[in-house]
């Protein structure tokens, strides 16, 4: 079974992938709402592997065991709260940045909106993580699945509509984007059904029905 632990190298990875985004923004714009977006959308990309590894342990042909309902909920409340460490994680690396940069402050409740879009945008990564891993069942193949997919419905979406609407009302990575300039809109809901409850739901769903034993052969 997949281990909840946090795996060393993924977890340093990603707050060095934010540290990296952290550097490269300060070193032009200095300013802490345009440092914290790139840190946390580059933390993203990672921090869905780890929603991957929570739940793809829980697979166990020929059907699930009793109490793995409750195995479930238990590790998506993990990952749920691994993704809010991880997201202030990344506040205070673009904070100690911009604090070195001699970075301008937004107002305290802007920085607290932005403090909150950032825990969601981490949230929603974290399920789409999740989604994955239970729907695909081998976790590398998942953890692809949470870039391909994603990236993949943006850049069509991108296509179709230039003026990003769509992107924004059904992707991560749009709805991400206004979250994280601490304006959230309604498209939040959408995204949040489309990506996070809907693939949770049906994989926990499929999890949950008994495998067929496969019919013996003559």
């Amino acid at each position: 079974m997949t281990s909840t632990k946090t795996p060393p190298m993924l977890a340093a990875a990603t707050l060095l992938l934010g540290a990296g985004a952290a550097w490269l923004t300060t070193r032009s714009t200095p300013n802490f709402r345009e440092v914290l977006e790139p840190v946390q959308l580059a933390m993203s990309v990672l921090v869905p592997f780890f929603g991957v590894l929570a739940v793809t342990g829980l697979h166990g042909p020929p059907a699930p065991r009793p109490g793995s309902e409750w195995r479930l909920a238990a590790r998506l409340v993990v990952a749920v709260g691994l993704a809010v460490g991880f997201a202030l994680a990344g506040v205070l690396i673009a904070a100690v940045a911009t604090g070195l940069a001699g970075g301008g402050w937004p107002p305290a409740s802007r920085i607290a909106a932005l403090v909150a879009g950032a825990v969601l945008v981490q949230v929603i990564a974290q399920l789409v993580g999740t989604g994955c891993g239970l729907l695909v069942r081998r976790p590398g193949v998942a953890m692809a699945a949470t870039i391909v997919v994603p990236m993949g419905v943006t850049v069509l979406l991108g296509a179709i509509d230039s003026g990003g609407g769509l992107v924004r009302w059904l992707t991560p990575y749009g709805n991400a984007q206004a979250l994280l300039g601490g304006e959230p809109t309604a498209a939040l809901g959408v995204v949040v059904l489309l990506w996070c409850v809907i693939p949770n739901v049906v994989g926990a769903i499929s999890r949950a029905r008994p495998h067929r034993a496969a019919p013996d052969r003559a």
